[in-house]
């Protein structure tokens, strides 16, 4: 059971190794942490070369992949139709999102902006 999920910023400033994001990290405890299968895709998509994306993996590969489902696509469709011109919510956003709330789980991103419109979306800022 994931507890959590990661928007890619969240992660990028953990592999980064930003202190605060460690120690915001550490604080979870035991709690299981999920990153999209976006969110994985979108950090391997800045490697510059085949060791970096093993190492990139190797970091990643401590989350719980969260693979999207049909209903998910749907969610972020709806949403991405009724948000994007209003208040330039993503494509991406929206699916991330989309599966973060079928799991009932909050989402961590500092992006509070992009996420703001979208109903039934538990999103907190990290610190």
């Amino acid at each position: 059971m994931i507890d959590a999920v990661l928007d890619t910023d969240v992660l990028v400033e953990t592999l980064r190794g930003r202190i605060e994001a460690g120690d915001w990290l550490r604080s979870l405890g035991s709690q299981h942490i999920g990153i999209s299968v976006l969110v994985r895709m979108e950090i391997l998509q800045g490697a510059q070369d085949r060791r970096e994306q093993t190492l990139l993996s190797r970091e990643m590969s401590r989350y719980t992949l969260v693979h999207l489902e049909h209903i998910d696509s749907e969610t972020a469709l709806g949403w991405f139709e009724s948000f994007h011109l209003s208040h330039n919510v993503g494509m991406m956003d929206c699916l991330i999102a989309a599966a973060a709330v079928r799991l009932g789980v909050p989402l961590y991103s500092f992006n509070l902006k992009h996420y703001s419109a979208l109903p039934d979306l538990d999103v907190h800022s990290p610190y």
